[in-house]
C-alpha cells in the first residue's frame, strides 16, 4: 500500500487596511524576507497578471497624468505612486478571523489648486515574518507556494488601483468631476478580493504545477449534502501512477467543517459538513508525491478532548493554566514548533480574540489547521510561552 500523509492547511490571506500612520523602517528579517521572495516571484515563468508597474514603484514614482474636458470641474489629473517596505505591525496581525500574512496600504494626499487635482500615493507593503518563516509541519512545496501568493495578493491590490488610474475611464471622469471636498474612490484596489481571489487560485494552480503536484478545487453545493454533512470523492490514487512514494494531500477550504479524510480501495473521500448549510463550500486539495518512503497510512486526528477543553476555557470554565494543557499536545505532537529564545509576554496575557476563535474551533466554525496556525503565531511572538 502507498503512503498517503494527509494534512489541512489554509491559507492566511492578507486584508487592504486603509490604515495611516508614522512610516517605520522594515527589520533587517522583514526586507531579507521581502528580497528574496521578490527574486523568487521575478523568476517565475508562469502566466499570472502582470504586477510590474506596482514592484517598479518601490524604485521610481510612477506617475500618469491626464487632462479632463472642458465640461468637468477640474482641468488636469497628476497621480504619483510610490510603494515602500514597512514594519509589520502586530497590532494589525490578527484582522477579523485570520492571521494577517501581509499588508499593502493605500496612503492617498489630495491637493486641489486652480482646477489641477495631485493625488500623491505613499504607499505601504508589509509582510508578517513569524507567518511567512514558519513552516512548521507544513509540507514545504505547499508552504513555498502559499508565500508567493501571499506577495502576488498584496501586489495585486496596488496593480488593480493602479490598472484604474492608467486606464479606467469612469476612474478618470469621476476624479475630474470632484468636488474639492470630496473623496477618490479607491475601491478599485479590491478589498473584497471579488478580483484577487479567482487570480491568486490561478497563479497557485500554476505554481503547484511547476513544482510537480497538482490543485484540484471542489465546491461543495448544499444540495448535495444531507441536512450539511458532505462525503465527496478526492481522486483515485491509481491516477498518479508517477508518485512512486505515494501521495501527500494538503486542504485548505471555506464554509466547511470537522473534515476527515477516509480511503478505501484506491478512492480518498473527504467527509465533513457545510458552516452554513444554505451555502456552498470550496475545497482546495494539493496533490504532490510523498517526500517519505514508507508503506504506512498516516492520518493526524486531533483528539476530542482537546476540543472539549479548548470549548471550556474559551466560556471561561476552565483556568489558563488548563488550557495550556493544549499547547502542549500541540508541541509535543509536532505541530506547532517552540523556541526558548523566542519573546515571552507571560501566559496569562492571552488575546480575547484567540478565546472567541477557540470557541468557533470547538463549534466547528473554524477548521483544525487555522486554530493550529493561530497557537503558532502566539507561540512564535511570545504571547503564548
Amino acid at each position: 500500500m502507498r503512503y498517503i500523509a494527509f494534512v489541512i492547511m489554509v491559507f492566511l490571506l492578507a486584508n487592504l487596511i486603509p490604515a495611516f500612520g508614522i512610516y517605520e523602517l522594515p527589520t533587517k528579517r522583514e526586507q531579507d524576507l521581502y528580497n528574496q521572495l521578490l527574486a523568487e516571484f521575478t523568476k517565475l515563468d508562469i502566466q499570472k497578471k502582470d504586477v510590474n508597474d506596482v514592484i517598479n514603484t518601490f524604485d521610481k514614482p510612477l506617475v500618469v497624468t491626464f487632462p479632463c474636458n472642458s465640461t468637468d470641474l477640474n482641468n488636469l489629473v497628476v497621480n504619483v505612486v510610490k510603494t515602500k517596505l514597512a514594519r509589520f505591525d502586530e497590532t494589525q496581525a490578527h484582522q477579523g478571523d485570520l492571521i494577517t500574512g501581509g499588508t499593502y496600504t493605500w496612503q492617498c494626499q489630495i491637493t486641489t489648486q486652480e482646477g489641477k487635482i495631485t493625488n500623491e500615493c505613499n504607499n505601504e507593503l508589509r509582510l508578517n515574518p513569524d507567518l511567512l518563516t514558519n513552516g512548521t509541519g507544513i509540507d514545504p512545496r505547499v508552504h513555498q507556494v502559499e508565500n508567493l501568493v501571499i506577495l502576488y495578493h498584496e501586489f495585486l491590490h496596488g496593480q488593480l488601483m493602479i490598472d484604474a488610474i492608467k486606464s479606467s475611464d469612469k476612474w478618470k471622469q469621476d476624479v475630474c468631476n470632484k468636488s474639492p471636498d470630496g473623496n477618490i474612490d479607491y475601491s478599485y484596489a479590491d478589498g473584497s478580493h471579488k478580483i484577487i481571489n479567482p487570480l491568486q487560485t490561478q497563479f497557485a494552480s500554476k505554481l503547484v504545477e511547476n513544482e510537480g503536484g497538482q490543485l484540484i478545487i471542489k465546491e461543495i453545493l448544499p444540495s448535495e449534502t444531507i441536512n450539511g454533512t458532505f462525503s465527496v470523492g478526492v481522486f483515485t490514487k491509481q491516477d498518479y501512477p508517477q508518485y512512486a512514494n505515494g501521495i501527500r494531500v494538503t486542504l485548505r477550504g471555506t464554509n466547511i467543517a470537522d473534515t476527515m479524510f477516509s480511503s478505501t480501495g484506491t478512492d480518498v473521500t473527504l467527509t465533513g459538513h457545510l458552516v452554513n448549510k444554505t451555502t456552498s463550500g470550496i475545497a482546495w486539495f494539493y496533490i504532490f508525491e510523498s517526500q517519505n518512503q514508507t508503506s504506512n497510512t498516516e492520518i493526524k486526528i486531533i483528539p476530542s478532548w482537546v476540543k472539549r477543553t479548548a470549548g471550556l476555557w474559551s466560556n471561561g470554565s476552565i483556568t489558563n493554566s488548563d488550557f495550556h494543557k493544549i499547547i502542549e499536545y500541540f508541541i509535543q505532537e509536532g505541530m506547532v514548533s517552540y523556541s526558548e529564545t523566542g519573546k515571552n509576554y507571560g501566559a496569562g496575557k492571552i488575546p480575547e480574540w484567540f478565546k472567541k476563535n477557540a470557541s468557533w474551533w470547538y463549534e466547528g466554525l473554524i477548521d483544525d489547521s487555522t486554530f493550529t496556525n493561530e497557537i503558532q503565531y502566539l507561540v512564535s511572538v511570545g504571547i503564548i510561552s
